[in-house]
């Protein structure tokens, strides 16, 4: 398992520290998709590259604060394809990449679109209401 740290950047520290990168149990290869992340007053908002996949082959998870994007593509065993000289990409390649979201997101508004190979998340943050300071008397 490997472990990738972004330095601290204000306002979001925790969504930009990766946590894993898995390997494929199929051919021993995963890609990590590029990924550009935004922050407004509202949302966090995660881009997955993913060039090549339809929003049928890619599946995202939220557990324990953490968003797991996972794309890949499997072709029928039937369909015989060309015999490759050189073959940098396969089609039985997996694509995963992990983000470990902040305690203030709200997981149960989480949502996604994909367009031109692009996912887009939208990861909503919740309202944090500031603490009361209660004064103590003295007796």
């Amino acid at each position: 398992m490997n472990n990738y740290r972004c330095g601290y950047r204000s306002g979001m520290p925790a969504l930009m520290n990766e946590i894993f990168e898995r390997q494929s149990a199929e051919t021993g290869l995963t890609y990590r998709p590029a990924a550009n992340v935004r922050e407004d007053e509202q949302n966090y908002t995660i881009e997955l590259a993913l060039p090549g996949f339809s929003k049928e082959e890619v599946t995202i998870g939220f557990e324990d604060q953490v968003l797991t994007v996972t794309a890949g593509h499997q072709p029928s065993e039937e369909v015989k394809g060309p015999k490759y000289t050189w073959n940098e990409f396969g089609y039985k390649s997996k694509y995963q990449r992990a983000f470990q979201l902040p305690e203030t997101v709200d997981a149960d508004h989480i949502s996604a679109s994909f367009a031109n190979g692009i996912l887009l998340v939208t990861i909503p943050k919740k309202e944090v209401q500031p603490t009361a300071v209660k004064q103590i008397e003295i007796v």
